[in-house]
């Protein structure tokens, strides 16, 4: 009986990811579901609990991130027809293509099939919501999540959060701060992924987190029913840039465009169901004004 019980409560807890990934572990690798993450050297199969889209991402080291950068220099023909290279283990929504990519013969072109997906959103439609820059996962250098939960859409309530930290005005600098915060998110505060749904700098573009269709972790009671969008920056006393603000939006629009989150959608800041100073009280002031804030 007390087995029993025991087996239950670990079914109320949540995923069993993680009770017999000991295989993937012993390979130093972590297991992820390989449809949302590129990994760069590559997925091994049979090493993970969970379904078979749980894989065995193996470790990208000092030394496969130099050869990574070194083939690169390759890549210019698959990046011309939209694809992106990666070694064919990973997931390809397309078809992998060969001839295009710098590297060693599994490095092949995945050519996307009518733009590719990205989060369950085809890259197409990201591209054909009005005034929307968008950096993808693999643009930014996400790691792996440690497991992944989807989220019912359309949702009617949208967050907006602050990293708090350095803003940053380019991808480069953004992408390294991002990769900074996945890193506290998944490592101190043992997460399965960065937080947030999107992320947005003040290079004016928005920067995926965890999408439209998987659940986030930011807003505690709401991460089920609500993505986040936060400014990457401290905003207690001064506005983002007109990029960033613009970019927001930008987003928030594209989600209703696509059906991930209601037209008569509500608006709020962290702190309106937080104990928290989040957004930051110029940005906080500001997005008061907005139309759906609520």
């Amino acid at each position: 009986m007390r087995a029993l019980l025991l087996i239950a409560l670990l079914g109320l807890a949540g995923p069993s990811y993680g009770l017999d990934d000991s295989g993937c572990s012993a390979l130093g690798g972590t297991c992820t579901d390989y449809r949302y993450t590129t990994c760069k050297a590559g997925y091994v199969t049979n090493k993970c609990s969970g379904d078979a889209n749980r894989r065995c991402c193996l470790n990208c080291d000092a030394t496969c991130v130099a050869l990574e950068a070194s083939y690169a220099s390759g890549d210019s023909a698959c990046a011309a027809s939209g694809g992106t290279c990666k070694v064919t283990s990973n997931y390809c929504s397309g078809s992998y293509v060969s001839g295009k990519c710098g590297g060693p013969a599994d490095r092949r072109c995945c050519v996307p099939a009518s733009g590719g997906s990205s989060n369950g959103v085809p890259l197409a439609s990201y591209s054909a919501c009005a005034g929307l820059d968008m950096v993808l996962r693999d643009g930014w250098g996400a790691r792996p999540p440690k497991y992944t939960n989807h989220m019912h859409t359309p949702v009617s309530q949208v967050f907006i959060h602050h990293t708090t930290g350095s803003a940053c005005y380019d991808v480069s600098r953004c992408s390294s701060l991002i990769q900074s915060h996945q890193n506290y998110h998944m490592d101190n505060r043992g997460w399965s992924d960065i937080g947030y749904n999107f992320l947005v700098g003040e290079d004016g573009r928005v920067y995926e987190g965890r999408g439209f269709d998987r659940q986030g972790g930011h807003t505690q009671g709401y991460n089920s029913v609500a993505i986040a969008v936060s400014f990457v920056g401290d905003y207690t006393s001064r506005l983002p840039n007109q990029a960033a603000l613009n970019a927001a939006k930008a987003i928030i629009e594209c989600g209703v465009q696509l059906g991930k989150v209601t037209s008569g959608y509500q608006l709020q800041g962290h702190r309106d169901v937080g104990s928290t100073s989040c957004p930051g009280d110029t940005l906080y002031s500001h997005i008061r004004t907005w139309a759906h804030y609520s």
